[in-house]
């Protein structure tokens, strides 16, 4: 634990490095419900140790997967938790789940948790109000759970807990105030991309048209998301989300025929795998539109790859047609000076500036989807001038090490001024927190799973499942013994 400095009111308008002198080893831990994707995560893990010298850490959703294995590569630590929720039974376990995380955080003594993510910010949220953790963080990943009514109304009730929330757009910033969060507590920082690997620079030709059978001049339009499954009708997905692929994969491939009636050499590209099982269902609904719509020649389902950064430098349009985003892809295909086309929802018209750094178009509209991407293909000279500007543009604002930054920044000012306040970790704390959580977490229970799920009428149907259950076992025993009986006669 670091040792407490009482400091003048003055040295909390202090510099980073001089704050480093005082501070010198902030304990920092990042929370994500996942042991998949989240590489961001790990991004910023590693920057704020090799760059700014915090001792950092991640919770995590488990001990293996690819996420683990990226962590396990930059060397550092992580823990596992319970993040189960959604279930009856893990309603059940939710209370203990919190105690032991909030546990973990007074073992390891952080003096920052972040969470991502709104399942991790969840748990990691009151974990950390109960455990007393000097700052505590939520970077909200987009704005979708701003929008859907659970999530929201959940964020709503619980976000005093928080030292602070971090919007990672500008929607996002403008739905916290909406929902009543004061500017004191908001910080817009940015999920940026590694401008060291996306650099077209530094990025070799992979003659991508060759790996495909293409001749050199096909005009190739790419698109690289995973296949996430359609969106359920839920009040954990926005409404205007309900039963449509987030993606947008089916307006960009309905409009595939408007841009081949004017280019009809052109290839359209899908770099992406199926998110899960279900993610594999919508990827092969996908596969199936195409082929109704008679375009087996003319679109590639080019799966998982590596190697997004060569596929951004060789393509000539990149496609973000998300119904629903933070920055999504636009982050990469910008530093790699890609020309652009993407929707102008979320936190894409943020680095998307339409005719300055790419094309915006309307959401779930395929039609001028496939004007955007025209328009790029028309006029290659202008297209890649955006794509210079963009690049541009993401290096000084939008970049890991912009992140990285802003969030060093974050934590030495936030630490100094609630140190100079008070002490932390206090038992006492955690005592009274304990209590005051009950009719918190009691209302919550009742407000989500009675009258958001309505699941009253699930437990008042309850003793008919179990008499029916008993009776088909009582039925199924009884079928047994006749076949027995028959059998030894």
């Amino acid at each position: 634990m670091l040792n407490i400095v009482s400091l003048p009111l003055g040295m909390v308008n202090l510099k980073l490095t001089d704050r480093r002198v005082l501070y010198p080893r902030l304990k920092v831990c990042h929370l994500v419900a996942t042991t998949q994707g989240a590489s961001w995560m790990c991004e910023q893990l590693q920057e704020l140790r090799d760059q700014y010298g915090f001792e950092v850490a991640a919770v995590v959703a488990g001990n293996s997967g690819p996420l683990i294995d990226k962590l396990d590569a930059a060397g550092i630590p992580h823990f596992a938790a319970n993040f189960e929720f959604g279930t009856f039974r893990s309603v059940l376990r939710m209370p203990y789940s919190i105690y032991c995380l909030a546990q973990l955080f007074r073992r390891q003594r952080f003096d920052v948790v972040q969470t991502h993510v709104f399942i991790s910010m969840v748990f990691g949220r009151v974990a950390g109000w109960l455990a007393d953790v000097p700052v505590r963080l939520s970077m909200i990943a987009g704005p979708f759970q701003l929008k859907a009514h659970s999530s929201r109304w959940i964020d709503g009730f619980t976000y005093w807990m928080e030292t602070m929330l971090i919007p990672s757009c500008e929607e996002s910033l403008h739905l916290c105030r909406a929902m009543g969060v004061s500017d004191e507590r908001l910080s817009l920082i940015y999920y940026g991309a590694d401008e060291r690997v996306f650099d077209p620079s530094r990025t070799p030709s992979i003659n991508l048209r060759q790996q495909y059978g293409l001749p050199e001049d096909t005009p190739l339009i790419a698109m690289i998301a995973y296949f996430y499954p359609r969106l359920p009708k839920s009040g954990w997905v926005p409404t205007l989300l309900q039963g449509e692929g987030g993606k947008g994969h089916d307006d960009l491939i309905k409009a595939a025929p408007l841009i081949l009636a004017e280019f009809p050499a052109a290839r359209l590209l899908l770099v992406g795998s199926g998110w899960g099982p279900a993610g594999d269902a919508y990827l092969q609904e996908m596969k199936e539109l195409v082929e109704n719509l008679g375009l087996e020649e003319r679109v590639i389902f080019a799966g998982y790859r590596a190697d997004v950064n060569s596929v951004l430098r060789e393509v000539d349009v990149a496609v973000q047609p998300s119904l629903d985003e933070n920055l999504g892809g636009t982050l990469e295909a910008l530093l790699m000076e890609c020309p652009l086309v993407a929707t102008s929802v979320g936190g894409m018209v943020d680095t998307v500036r339409d005719g300055q750094t790419g094309v915006l178009v309307s959401p779930a509209r395929p039609d001028d989807l496939a004007r955007g991407i025209l328009e790029l293909l028309r006029d290659r000279e202008r297209a890649r001038a955006l794509g210079r500007a963009g690049r541009r543009l993401i290096l000084e604002r939008f970049s890991l090490s912009r992140t990285v930054q802003d969030l060093a920044e974050l934590y030495d000012r936030l630490a100094t001024r609630e140190k100079q306040q008070r002490k932390f970790y206090r038992l006492s704390v955690s005592l009274w927190r304990s209590l005051a959580a009950l009719p918190i977490g009691a209302y919550l229970a009742v407000r989500l799973f009675v009258i958001d799920l309505n699941l009253a009428v699930y437990f008042l149907k309850l003793p008919f499942y179990l008499i029916r259950g008993l009776f088909r076992r009582l039925l199924r025993g009884l079928k047994r013994n006749q076949a027995e009986a028959v059998v030894s006669s």
